[in-house]
């Protein structure tokens, strides 16, 4: 796979945080209008008004981006799959995830802590739930020890079953009450942090394929 592959990829990458939701000191959703027909809201909105004016609305919003991930792993899945190992598992810095662990830890989250926390709000009465480390425990449980397309599939699966737990839920179900380090969130909260988290994990992969600068012959370029 040669350079032109790696730059289209990482277009593709780039891409994602327009598209996904990134937030503000006041809960702010914020989306540029999409040139397809996307379930995005236009303007910056206020997460909190939204929710008490057109909850419906802010809802598909955030399952679109949601289900955004699904369409980005299959769309990068043939270039990803292609790259040598070291940019598969090697580690920019001692402390920052490989390129699996990141993929890993996307799994992780959504298979293990998020679909079960979306049981908690709608179940129990103002559950609490802190930041979980999910770097260190991606480390320690081998991703890098897996094949790629493994771990591909594991994310949409992952993503899968998340979205199809949250779009079974009635609308009045959102707007149930936790507690998250501290602070009171609702079912719309917790859903676009996970955005925001999907954002900056394909940015960071982005990154990374931006970096890797392969030949045809998938050796690194010299610098």
């Amino acid at each position: 796979m040669g350079v032109s592959a790696v730059y289209n990829a990482n277009r593709r990458l780039s891409s994602a945080p327009p598209k996904l939701c990134n937030v503000g000191t006041r809960k702010r959703l914020t989306h540029k209008r999409p040139t397809h027909n996307r379930n995005c809201m236009d303007d910056t909105t206020d997460i909190e008004e939204a929710q008490a004016e057109d909850p419906s609305a802010l809802r598909n919003a955030l399952l679109d981006q949601l289900s955004y991930l699904v369409e980005e792993v299959e769309a990068l899945r043939s270039v990803v799959e292609g790259l040598p190992d070291q940019i598969k598992n090697g580690r920019p810095a001692p402390d920052e995830l490989t390129m699996k662990e990141l993929y890993g830890a996307i799994a992780t989250l959504d298979a293990e802590i998020r679909i079960d926390r979306v049981a908690q709000i709608i179940d129990a009465d103002d559950p609490v739930f802190t930041t979980v480390d999910i770097d260190e425990h991606v480390r320690e449980n081998g991703w890098n020890d897996r094949p790629m397309d493994d771990i591909l599939d594991q994310v949409q699966d992952a993503r899968h079953a998340l979205l199809d737990r949250l779009r079974e839920l009635p609308l009045d179900a959102w707007h149930r009450t936790a507690t998250l380090d501290e602070d009171p969130t609702t079912l719309f909260d917790l859903v676009h942090r996970i955005t925001q988290t999907d954002a900056g994990r394909l940015r960071d992969l982005g990154y990374r394929l931006h970096g890797a600068h392969l030949s045809e012959d998938d050796k690194p370029l010299p610098s």
